[in-house]
């Protein structure tokens, strides 16, 4: 018999948005949110995998544009995207954000800290699912690169 963990309660939830994401954002649609803080598993084969790759790829977009809007070559521009959009990047700014008690993990790993690349993972989704809730609004997610550190470097 497979013993599931609980998804985030609502006030899991307000709890987040008041610490991640320092009342910056604030979820419309919970299930979404739920969704990105979830870890593969049984009953949830693709866990927060598909909202992470959106994540990526707003990370990429939104230090892209950064860069573009400093005149930075396209060599000085993947530089800055391969230091902020690595794994142990996001690992680190996940840890410091305090997004570990957050993430529901499977039953193995329910007490254990997040490996790097579940935190990684974790955070990329946590972005992707703000695209989707906020209607694929590009400053919101570029607000809340900021509060993770995710921005160009002055």
């Amino acid at each position: 018999m497979a013993v599931l963990l609980p998804l985030p309660t609502d006030e899991d939830i307000e709890a987040f948005e008041k610490l991640i994401l320092r009342q910056a954002y604030y979820f419309q649609d919970r299930d979404l949110i739920r969704e990105a803080l979830q870890l593969r598993g049984l009953l949830n084969p693709n866990g927060n995998r598909v909202l992470a790759q959106v994540g990526d790829s707003i990370i990429r977009h939104v230090l892209l544009d950064q860069g573009r809007d400093r005149n930075k070559t396209p060599g000085e521009i993947q530089e800055v995207i391969t230091r902020l959009a690595s794994n142990n990047n996001l690992n680190h700014r996940g840890n410091s954000l305090g997004l570990n008690p957050f993430i529901v993990k499977n039953m193995s790993q329910k007490d254990l800290p997040a490996g790097r690349i579940v935190m990684a993972t974790s955070v990329e989704a946590i972005l992707g699912a703000i695209y989707y809730d906020s209607n694929k609004d590009w400053s919101i997610c570029e607000e809340v690169m900021a509060i993770f550190g995710l921005t160009w470097p002055e």
